[in-house]
């Protein structure tokens, strides 16, 4: 009879230990073992890791999307730059043209030519779009001292 007992226990408890649970499958050892659930929970793994690379490419595209974007850009500048210094030139050319030297509007240009030539240095400290600006309000700066340069320059 104490055989019987032990045997309907053991039976009971093999029985009990052998369903699935939603756990993770390597707890409990031999007897808690369900594929279904291992392979579901490798399927779990894949899904996430297709959606990690898929959000991971998705990444990279804008990157080179943003790198096409900030060469363009400071392939912008440079050209601004480039224009901007033959904007000096040009100024540079019709003060040299002034004959006097010491007339007041000679001297106020002047200084207001190098003050401008000082703020376009600062600018390689600005971000792209903010040089961008800045070269652009100088070169319509150059631009208007040119002219007065020029009218100085025919009197």
């Amino acid at each position: 009879m104490k055989v019987l007992t032990a045997a309907m226990v053991m039976s009971a408890f093999f029985i009990t230990s052998c369903s699935c649970s939603n756990s993770d499958p390597r707890q409990g050892g031999l007897f808690s073992y369900c594929p279904s659930k291992y392979e579901q929970r490798i399927q779990n793994r894949e899904n996430e890791l297709a959606a990690a690379e898929a959000e991971n490419a998705i990444e990279n595209n804008k990157t080179a999307s943003l790198e096409k974007q900030k060469a363009q850009k400071q392939k912008e500048v440079s050209n601004l730059r480039r224009q901007l210094k033959a904007q000096q030139a040009k100024v540079d050319k019709s003060l040299k043209k002034v004959k006097d030297k010491q007339d007041p509007e000679y001297l106020a240009i002047k200084a207001k030519r190098d003050q401008l030539q000082k703020r376009a240095e600062q600018i390689e400290r600005l971000e792209i779009e903010a040089k961008k600006k800045e070269i652009e309000r100088l070169r319509n700066e150059l631009k208007e001292l040119e002219y007065e340069a020029d009218a100085l320059s025919r009197l």
